[in-house]
């Protein structure tokens, strides 16, 4: 008896009269109107089957031809529970064919084998292709993570997980890849082999590729002068880069703030979300450049209200440089004292007299708010107030503390470099 005439003889033993036995039939009538393959499959050969009976402990399929494998219970073992609860009569499943035949003349299938197979197939064609997707971590090892790939497992070597440090010791990152288990992870497929069943992914590749094409993105949408939030990703002695949205910018230390920064990492940690300004966009170069700085207070903008030249008043002492030394008056706000001002003529080194990190009186000789300088003088500081106002290694009296709280009580936050006529006329000579 032919294939058709034993599944035809099988149609007319059920009882089509309710719904779901109707749409039995009809399923089978249409596998039976399909055309025959007579192509006898060989051993390895990847298939889709349709199953035509679902046994206690093994599926029957039927793989072309009308010719039926058995798929036996050591195979369903391999799959996921809820895959094979999902299994019904009539579903197309894949199959490869593990042997040719049985003493009852049937096929042995593997779905676990196809569904692998099938995954290899498409690990290829993402490796040919370079599409990025993204995946699941379930475990890791000391070289680095395993993540989900249909029914595979793929590895991400510890080199190219972005965000783990270099420097760390085996268990201080095992324990920051073991944090990642759960997390899903954009990654780009660089190694196939199926023989050795080595299937690599880099989640860097994936991350530099998606990153660059998010900032060609942002500079289509944003503009100079845009005010974006964004988080801290990384601190350089010149700067931090912050994310902007699936991009970075650079964040110069100059543009942290109106006081001057010796370091970021003095004002910001890896993580802080801020406020930034867009400063610069250049395509060209595909470079990013914000300012913190330009949201906050200026500090210059009501100079001219809190000093007055004339005034005597205590500031510290920066840096000190060939042409005199800089002095903060308040966060954000520096002056020059001029070499020539910074002690008497009689004085043979004058720049020895004062170091980073001195107290000083001094007095105001000119502000200038537009150009950001105010220009000081040690040497004239009237030489009565400014034995009251210098501060000394003992406790100071009462009537001291007062006079320095006075003329200290209108310093303002944040903070810039700053020079005075005195510097630029000298700059301008070199």
């Amino acid at each position: 008896m032919i294939e058709s005439e034993r599944y035809s003889e099988g149609l007319d033993r059920f009882d089509f009269n309710d719904d779901q036995s109707a749409a039995d039939r009809e399923l089978f009538e249409q596998y039976l109107a399909g055309e025959d393959d007579l192509s006898l499959p060989e051993r390895g050969d990847l298939r889709e089957g349709m199953i035509v009976e679902i046994r206690p402990h093994e599926l029957l399929v039927n793989v072309g031809a009308k010719r039926d494998g058995v798929v036996p219970q050591s195979d369903l073992a391999r799959l996921e529970g809820d895959y094979v609860k999902g299994l019904s009569e009539g579903d197309t499943v894949p199959v490869v064919v593990s042997k040719l035949t049985t003493d009852e003349g049937m096929l042995i299938l593997s779905i676990a084998d196809a569904l692998q197979k099938q995954d290899w197939l498409t690990a290829e064609k993402l490796l040919e292709s370079g599409e990025i997707d993204t995946y699941e971590v379930v475990g890791y090892n000391k070289g680095g993570l395993l993540v989900t790939f249909g029914h595979l497992r793929g590895f991400i070597p510890a080199s190219h997980v972005v965000g783990l440090p270099r420097n760390m010791n085996e268990d201080e990152r095992n324990d920051q890849l073991e944090e990642m288990i759960g997390q899903t992870l954009p990654s780009k497929v660089i190694e196939v082999e199926r023989r050795r069943r080595r299937l690599v992914l880099s989640h860097r590749y994936a991350e530099r590729e998606y990153r660059s094409q998010r900032k060609n993105e942002l500079f289509e949408e944003l503009k100079v002068g845009d005010v974006v939030q964004g988080e801290v990703r990384s601190l350089r002695p010149f700067g931090a880069f912050v994310d902007i949205g699936g991009a970075d910018g650079l964040l110069h230390v100059s543009e942290i703030g109106w006081t001057p920064v010796s370091h970021p990492r003095d004002v910001l940690k890896v993580g802080d979300i801020i406020q930034v300004e867009i400063l610069r966009l250049d395509s060209d170069r595909s470079r990013i450049a914000l300012s913190r700085k330009q949201l906050l207070p200026n500090p210059w903008e009501s100079i001219e209200e809190r000093y007055k030249p004339g005034q005597t008043v205590l500031v510290n002492i920066t840096r000190v440089v060939d042409f005199g030394a800089f002095a903060q008056l308040e966060p954000g706000v520096e002056g020059l004292i001029h070499i020539s001002e910074l002690a008497d003529i009689a004085v043979a080194e004058p720049l020895r007299t004062v170091e980073p990190g001195n107290r000083v009186a001094v007095k105001i000789l000119r502000v200038d708010a537009d150009r950001q300088r105010i220009g000081l003088s040690r040497r004239q500081a009237d030489e009565l107030v400014g034995q009251d106002l210098i501060e000394t290694e003992g406790e100071p009296s009462d009537s001291e503390e007062s006079s320095v709280n006075e003329l200290e009580s209108d310093r303002a936050l944040e903070a810039d470099h700053t020079v005075d006529e005195a510097q630029a006329e000298i700059e301008s000579k070199e």
